[in-house]
């Protein structure tokens, strides 16, 4: 079996999966009405957020494609007061990602990409505080692998 390559995404790949994320994510029927969508940032108030975290190239083919694998993060920030509304904020995250490990459901991406293995760990939550304001992060980290023909 030949050995991985693992040479870095470019800024260009990035900038292109960054985009596509933003994409399928704005697709998914778990994305609460009332919070915004951010891409390697997050919001005052409910958000959803996609923080990448390192991708690379495993292998590339003769005609110029190639596989890749992508760490991201997927983030629900909210207020939740009460044991009820902490599982429900969780349940948002564990939905999210859930669904993108249907590969059954997810979208084609663009330029001739096509993800052919999504795997998410379970969800853990974050509790932050900015000047006395308390918001609980429950994420997910999330490996996407793709091709590009």
């Amino acid at each position: 079996m030949p050995e991985e390559i693992k040479e870095r995404l470019s800024k260009t790949e990035y900038d292109k999966v960054g985009e596509m994320l933003l994409e399928l994510i704005a697709e998914c029927p778990f994305i609460p009405k009332d919070a915004k969508v951010k891409y390697n940032s997050k919001d005052v108030g409910k958000c959803v957020y996609i923080i990448t975290a390192g991708g690379s190239i495993k292998k590339r083919n003769v005609l110029g494609g190639f596989t890749a694998e992508l760490t991201i993060q997927i983030a629900y920030q909210s207020f939740p007061q009460g044991n009820g509304q902490m599982i429900n904020a969780q349940a948002v995250v564990d939905n999210i990602t859930g669904w993108l490990e249907d590969i059954q459901n997810l979208p084609r991406l663009t330029g001739n990409r096509t993800i052919t293995k999504i795997t998410a760990s379970g969800s853990f939550p974050d509790v932050e505080e900015v000047e006395g304001d308390k918001s609980t992060v429950f994420a997910a980290n999330v490996v996407m692998e793709y091709e590009v023909e």
